[in-house]
């Protein structure tokens, strides 16, 4: 297996796999968003589907023999402030996509944030976008809060987090 302190796709597939096996349970959601998350890289020919399940056989087996802080103290030193704030989303994400967020699962993002140094206006932020990503009640129930005429995304953001939401660093 490779050295994981090296590779941050490796890191990310690792960062998942304790969120996934924090309850012991996969849900076809948590597996979906693995497929999601890995496989444009087969799409694109950057990896093949052999080199795919190595990566996630890796990820998972390092994950159920290595301690969480062992792993964070390990890596975090390694990643560039953008990888960290995208594993967290790609944590957070998962965590939240199959809508049962389990205490371990928790625990488990709230270590990620403390070794990121995350601040709460970022978490907060990152939280709001996506819970409403993954609310799909607001499609089905005409009540829902996201549903009122009053309400606007910005100004919610802005309201519960203190800042105002940056897609600055979409425009490369």
């Amino acid at each position: 297996m490779a050295d994981i302190t090296t590779s941050p796709l490796f890191i990310l597939a690792t960062a998942l796999a304790y969120v996934i096996n924090a309850d012991n349970e996969t849900t076809f959601e948590e597996k979906a968003k693995l497929i999601t998350a890995f496989g444009k890289h087969v799409s694109r020919g950057e990896m093949t589907n052999e080199e795919l399940h190595a990566v996630m056989d890796d990820a998972f087996e390092y994950a159920s023999r290595t301690e969480l802080d062992l792993f964070l103290r390990n890596v975090t030193p390694n990643l560039s402030p953008g990888q960290k704030v995208a594993i967290f989303i790609n944590i957070y994400d998962t965590m939240l996509v199959d809508g049962i967020v389990m205490a371990g699962e928790k625990a488990i993002v709230n270590k990620f944030i403390g070794a990121f140094d995350i601040s709460r206006d970022t978490v907060r932020a990152i939280r709001e976008v996506l819970m409403m990503k993954n609310d799909t009640a607001v499609f089905t129930d005409r009540t829902h809060p996201y549903n009122e005429p009053s309400y606007r995304f910005e100004e919610d953001i802005r309201c519960r987090g203190q800042r105002q939401l940056s897609f600055a660093a979409v425009d490369r």
